[in-house]
């Protein structure tokens, strides 16, 4: 049987998805039903603080070559700074006991594609600290991952992923927050497969880490 949490996380263009749908095919044709999860950000009690942030222009959207990108900036703001990454914590644990632990408790096996991994690196570049995930409320981020978590980070330079996803071309925040995903690899000894190799090689390998 396979761990009953799989996590694949990275930047925005290492191939996530592609990882996710392999591996969830793969398990379905062993018999093994999986439930898919998708956690980025579950606003709900965070909601009120990231509507005074629009208001107050310390998150802003910008178009470049017909692509949306989203950005916040909430260092000169202490209400922000402080604020609102306890409040997404409080948003991610409901969220996590909802689509995670529940579905455990059920015998679900879950593989999930966003989770507080993703969510501290939006928050480390929203507030310029790259040493976010060591203290308080960054290390109880982690601790919502789920005990005998199998985490898989996928890693690619800026400059490739640019060239595959044209929609990531102009994102101004692409190479901090591979510097922070790289960060977190290096401080938390996650596994980290490099997506310059053939998608159905990166697939290989996860399923036998698995295995193993």
């Amino acid at each position: 049987m396979p761990p009953r949490f799989i996590y694949i996380t990275g930047c925005d263009g290492t191939g996530k998805t592609t990882q996710t749908n392999l591996l969830i095919d793969d398990l379905a044709a062993k018999g093994i039903e999986t439930h898919h999860v998708w956690l980025r950000f579950p606003f709900l009690f965070s909601l009120p603080l990231l509507v005074y942030a629009r208001l107050r222009g310390f998150s802003w959207s910008e178009t470049n070559n017909g692509f949306r990108h989203g950005y916040w900036d909430f260092r000169s703001s202490w209400l922000l700074r402080k604020w609102l990454p306890w409040l997404l914590l409080v948003d991610a644990s409901l969220a996590a006991l909802t689509n995670i632990y529940i579905p455990l408790w059920r015998g679900k096996t879950i593989v999930c594609e966003r989770f507080v991994l993703d969510m501290i690196v939006d928050l480390s570049v929203a507030i310029l600290d790259c040493n976010f995930h060591q203290r308080y409320p960054g290390r109880l981020f982690l601790g919502l991952l789920p005990h005998q978590s199998r985490i898989f980070m996928l890693d690619l330079d800026a400059q490739t992923i640019r060239k595959r996803r044209p929609d990531l071309e102009e994102d101004r925040n692409l190479d901090n927050r591979l510097t922070l995903y790289r960060n977190l690899v290096n401080d938390l000894s996650l596994q980290t497969f490099s997506s310059r190799i053939p998608a159905k090689q990166i697939s290989g390998l996860i399923t036998e880490t698995i295995k193993g």
